[in-house]
């Protein structure tokens, strides 16, 4: 084949992707709200999607394989690049309706491919949260019923649905959660587990049990902005924001995200105790919820610290548990001896 009939061929390609989206122009300009952008740029808007759409599924397939990529790529070479663009595809504001990257996907989808859109946008992202990446068989598919709006909103389903059924209360019937450290000192066992979701936090038989978490430059950005998205969908259960609050009560010192450390249950990375400590003290601010969908978690914690043992372990542990607190005691036991001691000398 020749030269021109190559480009000939790339370009109707090309305009059957271009065709493509312009049939779904109105509803993906609907995704966005406040603007009627098919309207206000015309062709220009097919075009903005066509190549975002593409350059993501692009990234997509070259992150698991599907597709070759040079060694000299300057995205895959470079590993701040790649930082660059897990930062950016998940802010709200740069999110591209999951219609046209469906759309586009379906055709440009090639017969040794393997994987669905799902699993490669999961997969591309699961480095976000732990360092051991999911099983791509083991990705489960979305219930039929469940549309999906954009990545950023993939990501959120990811992390709810796994989680079975949670009960929440009004606020006033939530008291928060104790510390890390209060837990601790009350003989609350913390124990690292790997289920499919970090929002799955439970309390089991004086066990706290703790999904592992990598936290790193990323985090944050992604936690906002799945919290932003809840505090802007409509009729949205706000569990990453009161995830964001339970996290908030749990680590309330850099003592406490130590032992999260030390028992290897939260991964650092590039973060010291006391930037990670601001971190999650910072993460739900200005936010508001109605409901708290950690309340049962938060009353059964509560109940096993207000118990009598777990109270005196707890008040024995911080305030005596310190050197100079066992030097005290050890002190005190030797005066009380040497005063009897003098006091029996005395009446024989």
């Amino acid at each position: 084949m020749s030269e021109e009939a190559k480009q000939i061929e790339r370009l109707n390609i090309l305009t059957d992707w271009v065709n493509a989206v312009k049939s779904i122009e109105k509803k993906a300009s609907a995704c966005y709200a406040g603007h009627d952008f098919a309207a206000e740029l015309g062709d220009e808007f097919v075009k903005i999607m066509v190549r975002d759409s593409c350059f993501i599924l692009e990234l997509f397939r070259k992150h698991l394989g599907e597709v070759n990529r040079k060694a000299d790529d300057p995205i895959f070479s470079m590993s701040c690049t790649l930082q660059f663009l897990y930062h950016d595809l998940i802010l709200m504001e740069n999110q591209v309706p999951w219609l046209v990257q469906k759309t586009l996907f379906d055709k440009t989808k090639l017969p040794s491919e393997t994987e669905s859109l799902i699993v490669l946008t999961l997969l591309f992202f699961a480095s976000m949260f732990t360092f051991y990446p999911p099983d791509p068989e083991k990705i489960e598919p979305l219930p039929a019923q469940i549309t999906i709006k954009h990545i950023l909103d993939l990501l959120r389903l990811s992390l709810v649905l796994p989680l079975e059924e949670i009960k929440y209360a009004n606020l006033s019937w939530w008291q928060p959660a104790p510390s890390i450290t209060r837990l601790q000192q009350a003989g609350v066992k913390l124990v690292k587990v790997t289920p499919d979701s970090i929002l799955d936090i439970k309390y089991k038989g004086g066990s706290l049990e703790i999904p592992s978490l990598l936290i790193q430059e990323t985090t944050e950005t992604i936690l906002r902005n799945l919290i932003a998205y809840e505090q802007c969908l409509p009729d949205c259960q706000p569990i990453c924001i009161c995830y964001a609050k339970l996290l908030d009560n749990l680590i309330e010192s850099a003592n406490d995200i130590n032992i999260l450390f030390k028992k290897q249950i939260y991964d650092k990375y590039l973060l010291s105790p006391e930037d990670a400590t601001a971190f999650f003290s910072k993460l739900s601010n200005d936010t508001f919820v109605k409901q708290i969908y950690y309340s049962e978690l938060c009353n059964d914690l509560n109940r096993h610290c207000n118990r009598w043992w777990p109270r005196i372990r707890a008040y024995y542990l911080e305030t005596f548990a310190k050197p100079w607190a066992v030097v005290a005691q050890i002190y005190a036991g030797i005066m009380l001896i040497l005063t009897f001691w003098q006091t029996y000398i005395k009446k024989g």
